[in-house]
């Protein structure tokens, strides 16, 4: 459980690392794209061309490349662990998307992050219990994750 724990933790600092990353180079490109600087301003359509495609990027990384890798985003694939549906199966289109992008991406964005610490607190707990390691998402849409040789 707890070799499972330090994979899950390290796998979502890769993968909000890599988000990272491109949330920068989208904001770079933005502010290139629509010549802001002290004299003008970002308006209302360069703000809604980046909310736009970080939507697009997010949903490309944690529903589009799981469904090409089964189960995997690039921190998952290093730490080889992957994603699956409780019965074992691999996930659906529509699973990845309210799993990954529902429930951590947003609902961690209207939560400003507190989902973040809730799940964390609540597998460290799991792991403490020798519990099997579910967290929110996981519970909601009926999934886990597994380690992969």
């Amino acid at each position: 459980m707890f070799n499972l724990l330090i994979r899950r933790g390290v796998a979502f600092l890769i993968d909000a690392f890599v988000l990272v990353i491109i949330f920068f180079g989208n904001f770079g490109f933005i502010m290139s794209a629509f010549s802001v600087s002290a004299d003008n301003p970002l308006q209302i359509n360069g703000l809604f061309a980046m909310v736009a495609l970080q939507l697009l990027y997010v949903w490309i990384y944690f529903v589009y490349v799981p469904v090409k890798m089964p189960g995997q985003t690039l921190g998952k694939r290093l730490l080889k662990i992957k994603e699956l549906r409780a019965d074992g199966k691999e996930l659906t289109l529509k699973q990845y998307f309210q799993r990954d992008f529902m429930m951590k991406f947003l609902l961690s964005s209207l939560t400003r992050g507190f989902i973040v610490l809730f799940n964390g607190i609540l597998i460290t707990y799991q792991c403490i219990r020798k519990q099997e390691l579910c967290t929110l998402h996981d519970m909601v849409v009926k999934t886990k994750v597994v380690h992969v040789k």
